[in-house]
C-alpha cells in the first residue's frame, strides 16, 4: 500500500486556490500529482449549461472530479494536490437551497471523503474578488457560497482546516501538511 499525503484546497470562487496550486506546479516535487479543478473543465467544455450550480450540472461536476481524483491514485502518487474536490459540489448544490440534493451528492462520495490529510477550506476575506469567463457570481454570491461550505461541512461532521494568511503563509502551512 502506498502511503500517500493528499491535501485539496477547497471553498468559494476567486480565494486563491488555483494560485496555490500554482505553487506546487512550479516545483520538483517527487511523486506530487495535481489534480486540475473539475468545474473549470467541465463548464469549459459544456458553456451552453446555464444552470451551474443546479443538482445535474454539479453532479457531472462531482463525477469528474471523483475521476480526476482517481487517477492520480492511480498513478502511484505520493503527495497529491487537488485544485477543489469532490465535496464542492455538495456545497454548491446546498448553496441553492437544495439540502436534499446536497446530501445525495454528499452521500455518493462519503467513502471517498477519507482520502484526504486535509481538507483546506480557503478563507474569502483574504483575496479580493475578481470575475472571469467561468466565475460570474457577485460578492455577495461568493459570501453565500463560503456559508454553504461552513455549514456542509458542520452537518456532514467532516474535519477541515480554514486556511487564511498571504500566499507565503498559505503555501507555508501547505507545506507543513505534505511534509516538504
Amino acid at each position: 500500500m502506498i502511503e500517500r499525503l493528499k491535501v485539496a484546497f477547497v471553498g468559494t470562487s476567486c480565494t486563491g486556490k488555483t494560485t496555490l496550486v500554482d505553487n506546487y506546479r512550479g516545483r520538483n516535487v517527487p511523486g506530487l500529482v495535481i489534480v486540475e479543478e473539475a468545474a473549470r473543465e467541465y463548464f469549459t467544455k459544456n458553456p451552453e449549461i446555464r444552470d451551474r450550480f443546479s443538482i445535474n450540472a454539479q453532479g457531472e461536476v462531482q463525477a469528474l472530479a471523483l475521476k480526476n481524483e482517481q487517477s492520480a491514485h492511480d498513478s502511484g502518487a505520493t503527495k497529491i494536490v487537488c485544485d477543489r474536490s469532490v465535496l464542492d459540489a455538495v456545497a454548491y448544490v446546498r448553496s441553492q437551497g437544495d439540502i436534499r440534493g446536497s446530501r445525495r451528492l454528499l452521500d455518493r462520495v462519503r467513502y471517498w471523503v477519507s482520502t484526504y490529510n486535509k481538507l483546506l477550506l480557503v478563507n474569502p476575506a483574504d483575496v479580493p474578488y475578481q470575475t472571469d469567463s467561468v466565475r460570474q457570481e457577485d460578492e455577495q454570491v461568493r459570501l453565500g457560497f463560503h456559508k454553504a461550505f461552513l455549514e456542509m461541512f458542520d452537518d456532514a461532521g467532516i474535519q477541515y482546516e480554514l486556511l487564511s494568511g498571504t500566499l507565503k503563509q498559505r503555501v507555508k502551512r501547505t507545506d507543513q501538511l505534505l511534509q516538504l
